[in-house]
């Protein structure tokens, strides 16, 4: 009787044993997931004196770049600005880059920029900047985003992509 458990015993873990294998044998096929190809958020920022809101149209133009988890982007935004005196108008264009892999993103870009109407039109650089935090995980809809930037100051964004 004590050599048939052993036997079924020594079955068993044999058995057990070569199931691990043939699970381990099998091919992991892992797809990356990839970011949609556009999106379109809402920003609102504020300096201290002054406040503005901006909508963006963003196009996704290469995912992992240089075999690394970064992406670049071109992003068109119009906007507007107020402050103690008065406000404006204002519209830019950047180019930028998305670091990370999963759901936590570094974002920053850089491009031109132009006040379309009043009293700061003229008087600042024609340049428009961000360095922020993108919540965004691949293939997923929603935006979260915060950061600082020129014109919007310090921001908070929602959207969704496409």
């Amino acid at each position: 009787m004590i050599g048939k458990n052993r036997v079924r015993l020594v079955l068993v873990i044999l058995f057990v044993s070569s199931s691990i294998n043939l699970i381990n044998a099998q091919e992991a096929k892992s797809q990356e997931v990839e970011f949609n190809s556009n999106a379109i958020y809402g920003n609102v920022g504020s300096g201290g004196l002054y406040v503005t809101a901006t909508g963006y149209f963003e196009r996704m133009i290469k995912q992992k770049m240089w075999n690394r988890n970064i992406s670049s982007f071109m992003r068109v935004g119009f906007g507007a600005e107020a402050h103690w005196e008065g406000g404006g108008m204002y519209v830019l264009a950047q180019y930028g880059l998305l670091t990370g892999a999963k759901t936590h993103h570094l974002e920053i870009g850089l491009g031109p920029s132009y006040f379309i109407s009043g009293d700061l039109k003229g008087d600042v650089p024609p340049i428009s900047g961000t360095v922020g935090w993108r919540i965004q995980k691949p293939g997923g809809n929603f935006i979260f985003r915060m950061g600082a930037s020129w014109p919007e100051a310090v921001y908070l964004g929602l959207g969704f992509s496409f």
